[in-house]
Order: structure tokens, then sequence, then C-alpha cells
């Protein structure tokens, strides 16, 4: 079944995603760098503002956007 759309991208301070403290919108695991699969540079200001994570207990895949 298709996971809300809406879900698959969040807002987090970058400081917070590296220190794992970023949850999984669809099932509250902790996430951090360990489990990125992808960093995007084509998202502003500057570069990586975003990565792609793969959640390591449902292995759902969503958006982290980095805020200031």
């Amino acid at each position: 079944m298709a996971a809300d759309l809406t879900k698959r991208r969040i807002e987090a301070g970058r400081a917070e995603f590296l220190r794992y403290e970023v949850k999984c919108p669809f099932d509250g695991t902790v996430v951090g760098p360990r489990f990125v699969t992808r960093e995007h540079l084509d998202v502003p200001p500057n570069p990586p503002s975003a990565a792609t994570v793969r959640c390591p207990r449902d292995n759902e895949l969503f958006e982290v956007v980095f805020t200031a």
C-alpha cells in the first residue's frame, strides 16, 4: 500500500540529523546520517540541503530537508 506522499518529505535541522534526533515519519524509528542513500545538491540554499533516507525498520524511503 502506498504511503501518504506528504509524509515523504520532512524538515529537520542538520545538527539534529547528525545527532540522530530525527524520526521516521512512518514508524518513529530514529534515523541519522548512517541511513542516507542520496544527498541532494539541487535543493537551495547550500548543498547538500536534503537527503534521501531509508528507514532501517520498515525500509520506507523519505526525504529530509535541512533547515537552518
